[in-house]
Formats: C-alpha cells, sequence, structure tokens
C-alpha cells in the first residue's frame, strides 16, 4: 500500500482501530507501509502500541518476559524476566 510519509499515522491508527491483522504487528506495519523495522516500531509506538513492540523484540530477540506491576506507573510492563522492582523504570 503507497501512503504518503506524511498520512501514514492517520492511516495506520484507522488500519490498527480496526482490528490487530497478524501477529507480528511489527511484520504487518513493515509490509503494509513499505518502512523498515525502526520506523515501524516508532510509529506503532505512537499510535500506542509500545508494549506490543517490546513483546515482540524480546521474542524476537529469544529473550524470556513477564509482565511486572510498576507502582510508579501504575501499569503492568512487559519485563524481562528476572528484572527487580527497583529496575522497573527502565521500561
Amino acid at each position: 500500500m503507497k501512503v504518503k510519509p506524511t498520512e501514514r499515522l492517520s492511516d495506520g491508527k484507522k488500519w490498527l482501530k480496526n482490528g490487530i491483522p497478524v501477529n507480528p504487528l511489527t511484520d504487518a506495519y513493515m509490509k503494509r507501509y513499505g518502512v523498515e523495522r525502526w520506523m515501524a516500531q516508532e510509529e506503532l509506538m505512537i499510535l500506542g502500541y509500545k508494549y506490543t513492540v517490546q513483546e515482540e523484540n524480546y521474542d524476537r530477540e529469544g529473550i524470556e518476559w513477564e509482565y511486572m506491576y510498576d507502582p510508579l506507573a501504575d501499569e503492568l510492563k512487559p519485563v524481562p524476566k528476572g528484572t527487580e522492582e527497583h529496575e522497573l523504570h527502565l521500561f
């Protein structure tokens, strides 16, 4: 799909609103918009898929991960297994 860079975020938002089509999401975004991985990841994070991008990176790199609750951010975060609570701010 050929979309101008200035319109890509808007189109991506509409595309994602209709449901995430495939897993891994980053690969689908790369294929749909013809962008490199770093650009797809950056734009997906802007669109609110930060943790999905992190999970996919862990999986791609073979890193075992788990969700941990970060009380300062009041949210669950995907982190490498063995992460200590005082390190959560790094993720």
